[in-house]
């Protein structure tokens, strides 16, 4: 398979992936709870934390019915489905629903043409113990372990871009750009490879996604590092949601 033919595969996985029926376009709320029971709007029964990492639901329809969930665990209620959110300690009750209007509307992702010249050979700098500082889009802000900076050209212009380690292997970024705002979306992700022994790496900035914040603002996705914002236009990979009417 070849270079175009790769990209426009992954692309489309991405697509299936973004509106599928329980995907990230279906996240209707994001619920903080507490040990004190709550409604959650559109679910029936009171909700609470359970202070040993779980949540727990009451009054669920059905006289002195409960249920907890832990972890991956996820529950259905009619056709919204609920999952526990973990944020370092912090737990949330999300409810993705896929007649949410905009997961309804959602007709695919706008990009940019994939071309071999954003492929980019940069140098990795791995950075021992040393951490960054990340804020997510609500304002939270925690420190994480920085796997390294990758150092490249584009245009004649040295640029720096720092980037964690990703759970599933190798490393992964967030970044901002000249074209945020105006042909992108307000920032995106970006995986890399993991890079050679003697710290080659390929950036391929054609694979730059949309976070997902970018389908519902329910989610609180990190944002990009100072080190990461660029007045450099990148016009490379995702671009932006595409609704229908």
């Amino acid at each position: 398979m070849g270079f175009e033919e790769e990209w426009r595969s992954w692309h489309e996985s991405r697509e299936r992936y973004a509106g599928a029926e329980y995907g990230p376009a279906a996240l209707e709320s994001t619920n903080w709870l507490i040990t004190e029971p709550a409604a959650v709007e559109g679910v029936p029964g009171l909700w609470a934390l359970t202070g040993d990492g779980g949540i727990r639901g009451s009054d669920l329809g059905t006289a002195g019915s409960t249920v907890t969930l832990h972890g991956p665990q996820t529950l259905r209620i009619g056709r919204r489905e609920l999952r526990v959110f973990d944020r370092r300690g912090s737990l949330a009750l999300r409810v993705f629903n896929p007649r949410r209007p905009e997961r309804e509307r959602f007709s695919g992702i706008d990009a940019y043409p994939p071309r071999e010249g954003w492929r980019v050979a940069a140098r990795f700098e791995e950075t021992p113990g040393e951490t960054v500082a990340i804020t997510a889009i609500d304002g939270a802000t925690h420190e994480q372990e920085l796997a390294g900076r990758l150092h490249f050209e584009l245009d004649g212009i040295p640029l720096t871009l720092s980037a964690t380690r990703a759970p599933q292997g190798g490393l992964t970024a967030v970044f901002a750009d000249g074209t945020n705002g105006t042909e992108t979306y307000r920032f995106r992700f970006l995986p890399i490879d993991e890079p050679d022994a003697d710290g080659a790496a390929l950036i391929d900035f054609n694979r730059a996604y949309l976070p997902p914040c970018a389908f519902s603002d329910q989610y609180v996705c990190p944002q990009p590092p100072a080190a990461n914002r660029w007045s450099l236009p990148i016009r490379a990979g995702e671009r932006a949601v595409v609704l229908g009417r």
